[in-house]
């Protein structure tokens, strides 16, 4: 074998490395190895991978785009494949992703069962959709669907070529848990990533090492889908192992992965190993590294153990301007717990008036500020503004408005319209925890001698504030 040929090889297998697929792409692999440095397709493939290295990505774009224009006589010759493939590379990292999945599907329809092109043409869909959410590029209503459908389609046939991979299916379930908030479709593609990884031999992992990334990301990913899917247990199984295997490597963050160990032993209810790992969470983080999210979490756990001070220096530490709706939830709840209802209802009559996304949160925790302080008339009133936000942006109503007003009617000796509120609950959300306990307050007000409604508001408002927890 030529030094060319031995250089081409070598370089066309650091391509493959990044774009995150083994080095046998396929048996006509060996066949162009074999040719190489025989015609001009070759050296031109050697020249772009040779720049690849070097991430000129522009002057690739430069020297060789449109290939139709540059190579119209290797076009011709539909010898242009596997520079299509390095090409649209090239053009994803310019962000130029129409470009870039137009020579990917040239590559895939004319050879539909190589991985790689399946691949690349799934991951420059893929890539298109976070540079969209990044607010990178402008992609939305049917263009985005129709990305949407085209990233699926791809890699569920990259899946079923390659069944014992681990990044396609880890990229699936990236698309589905973060780009289109489908955690439980994601979950199963995580899993599976980690249980391919896990399936190969020592020699096999040494062989894939650039899949291993992946796997790591599998595991913190499928531990954030099991909080949110109220599997704790499970989410800690696969937190501590991504501890475990990225300790040396390092691929992710342990900013991150030890928020996440601390927000998973919140949701255990073990508190003080929570406060543990979200110290250490905070003194890991690089120097002048963002940890506004960390300082919430660390918040809510002092004061689930009590520390209203320590909670409230917690929420100190982020500036008053980057408070987001999120912690100013938690900054109220904090208020609360020190008996300052006004503070509390300043905090949130303002996070009510900025926020345009989730405003109904603010509403509903002013609807049950208003309750404990016994002004019913109030929190019904607040409770039916969050109500009505909720029905205009997702067309439905919003169960804790309505159990909320229901029990604020309660309270206000007006049965019928609690009764009401509680049919339109059972329409919507036959189900729902809160109909169960909107009953069993409906049963104790009508019973002699027995306790106001709000008895078990408190658990309930509670139980609220960690689903909420959750969900960030």
């Amino acid at each position: 074998m030529t030094a060319q040929v031995q250089r081409l090889q070598k370089a066309r297998e650091d391509f493959d490395k990044r774009v995150g697929v083994p080095v046998d792409a396929g048996e006509d692999r060996q066949a162009e190895v074999a040719g190489a440095g025989k015609d001009d397709a070759d050296r031109v493939a050697f020249e772009i991978e040779e720049l690849i290295r070097e991430n000129r990505w522009k002057e690739i774009a430069d020297r060789y785009y449109p290939l139709e224009q540059k190579l119209p006589d290797i076009v011709s010759q539909k010898r242009d494949v596997r520079i299509r493939a390095k090409l649209a590379f090239a053009l994803g990292h310019l962000k130029k992703f129409d470009e870039a999945i137009a020579e990917s599907a040239v590559c895939v329809e004319r050879f539909p069962d190589n991985f790689m092109y399946q691949a690349s043409l799934a991951y420059n869909a893929y890539n298109a959709l976070w540079a969209a959410k990044n607010r990178e590029i402008l992609l939305s209503g049917e263009a985005r669907r129709e990305r949407v459908e085209l990233a699926h389609r791809h890699f569920k046939k990259a899946q079923e070529l390659r069944p014992g991979g681990s990044t396609n299916f880890y990229r699936e379930g990236m698309l589905y848990y973060r780009l289109e908030d489908k955690p439980k479709e994601a979950l199963p593609l995580f899993l599976r990533a980690v249980k391919n990884w896990e399936a190969l031999t020592t020699g096999q992992q040494e062989e894939r090492a650039q899949e291993r990334k992946n796997y790591v990301k599998a595991l913190y990913q499928a531990a954030s889908v099991m909080i949110l899917t109220q599997n704790p247990s499970g989410a800690l199984e696969n937190i501590e192992k991504c501890l475990a295997e990225d300790e040396r490597s390092g691929y992710m963050e342990r900013l991150f992965k030890f928020f996440a160990l601390g927000k998973v032993r919140y949701h255990l209810g073990d508190y003080q190993k929570a406060r543990d790992a979200l110290k250490f969470a905070l003194v890991s983080r690089r120097h002048n590294q963002p940890a506004d999210f960390v300082h919430e979490l660390l918040a809510r756990t002092y004061l689930a153990l009590g520390d209203l001070d320590r909670a409230e220096k917690s929420v100190g530490e982020v500036p008053e301007k980057r408070r987001r709706p999120y912690i100013r939830w938690t900054e109220a709840d904090i208020l609360c717990a020190q008996n300052r209802a006004d503070d509390a209802r300043k905090v949130l009559l303002h996070c009510a008036e900025k926020d345009r996304m989730s405003r109904h949160k603010a509403l509903i925790r002013l609807a049950k500020l208003e309750y404990r302080e016994g002004f019913f008339e109030r929190c019904e009133k607040c409770a039916s503004a969050a109500d009505s936000f909720f029905r205009e942006r997702w067309g439905a109503p919003y169960i804790e408005g309505c159990f909320w007003r229901a029990l604020a009617f309660l309270e206000a000796g007006d049965r019928k319209k609690a009764e009401k509120l509680a049919r339109t609950m059972e329409k919507h959300y036959p189900r729902a925890r809160r109909l169960q306990q909107l009953s069993e307050a409906l049963e104790a007000k009508a019973a002699p001698e027995t306790q106001p409604a709000a008895e078990a508001q408190q658990k309930n408002s509670e139980d609220e504030n960690e689903h909420e927890t959750a969900s960030r």
